[in-house]
């Protein structure tokens, strides 16, 4: 797994604009890669993108799934002065969107904006973003009227990112608008690569999921299709960004291996996922065996498809390993190199010695 081209491949998967429902061009870019490695391939109505490689069993099957979409916006309304104003698609803290560059992707390509916001810096030093909310962030396009946006090929409903250049930094980390969760896509390809010439018992079905940012909605439907025996979700995990306890979430740092799900659970909704046993010990067991960096993770509010796909049918033995990042859900989030190389080599060696189903 060379680590110059993980680093290329993070840069081609997070400079795709894919916010949640429209993940088409990520899905294309998985099917450039997957294809060679499986056997066949299909979609689903909703935009799941599944990759399959035919074990020597196919009554046995192992689901993977990585999330394809990001967080963005989408366009609500115009003001009388020609703004354009947002919604949110996925969680955002709207405390960190003032001043920055967005791209609205209209039918007829792309138009570029500004969020504004506040007063200026030298009559509010200190409480310029105090107190905002969504009502408070509008993009001006240099429209002064609606009429003019429009005119621009803007309507309700256009799907909105964040830009943001990528980089690798001090040779070890790689920042990007949508780590989460393209860099688990790029861990799911390569550990499908490294399984290309080798045979195995089960199935195995390698999906890029959709709108998980919404509510885990593509993996709850994908799973009731597949049916699998065992489910491992590849997500992006809260990295401790500066050494200090959270009540909500055990500490897991940035470089130091990929995080073993344990549990995961949202208060408010009474929705989460309390890892079977068995499955957290085996995961331990062959990052051991395996010299494997790993950590593990505790936390509260956080939600993976591995929440949904525990619950199909009777049930799915269903684990999780996540990359830590740092600042996730702001306007950039920070990964390390060798936890996405560490986490393929971890999701490789789990199907590779798979003995649960």
């Amino acid at each position: 797994m060379n680590r110059e081209r993980v680093i290329e491949l993070l840069k081609e998967f997070d400079e795709i604009n894919g916010v949640s429902g429209n993940e088409e061009a990520v899905a294309a870019t998985l099917a450039k890669y997957l294809d060679p490695v499986t056997d066949r391939s299909f979609t689903d109505i909703l935009g799941n993108a599944v990759f399959v490689k035919e074990g020597k069993n196919p009554e046995k099957k192992i689901m993977l799934t990585a999330h394809m979409d990001e967080i963005g916006f989408m366009v609500c309304d115009f003001t009388d002065d020609g703004f354009v104003t947002i919604l949110p698609v996925g969680f955002h803290n709207p405390n960190v969107l003032v001043n920055q560059v967005m791209t609205i992707h209209t039918d007829d390509g792309p138009v570029y904006g500004v969020t504004g916001g506040g007063k200026p810096i030298h009559q509010s030093i200190g409480k310029e973003s105090a107190g905002f909310s969504f009502a408070d962030i509008q993009i001006d396009v240099g429209a002064e009227t609606p009429e003019e946006a429009r005119a621009m090929g803007i309507k309700e409903g256009d799907l909105v990112n964040i830009e943001k250049p990528v980089h690798v930094l001090n040779g070890k980390y790689f920042s990007g608008k949508a780590v989460d969760n393209r860099s688990s896509c790029v861990s799911m390809i390569l550990l499908m690569e490294a399984l290309k010439d080798v045979e195995l018992e089960a199935s195995i079905y390698a999906c890029g999921t959709v709108q998980e940012e919404l509510g885990l909605k593509g993996a709850s439907a994908l799973v009731r299709r597949i049916d699998p025996d065992v489910a491992l979700c590849i997500d992006v995990g809260l990295a401790t960004e500066h050494g200090e306890i959270n009540p909500s979430a055990g500490r897991a740092y940035a470089g130091k291996g990929p995080m073993i799900e344990l549990f995961d659970w949202t208060p408010s909704s009474c929705s989460g996922i309390m890892v079977p046993r068995k499955m957290v010990k085996e995961l331990t067991r062959i990052a051991e065996e395996g010299n494997i960096p790993y950590q593990r993770s505790a936390v509260l509010s956080c939600g993976t498809d591995a929440c949904a796909m525990i619950y199909n049918n009777t049930g799915v033995l269903t684990g999780g390993i996540s990359i830590p990042e740092k600042y996730i859900h702001t306007t950039i989030g920070v990964i390390s190199i060798d936890d996405v190389i560490n986490t393929a080599k971890l999701g490789e060696a789990f199907v590779r010695e798979q003995k649960l189903v």
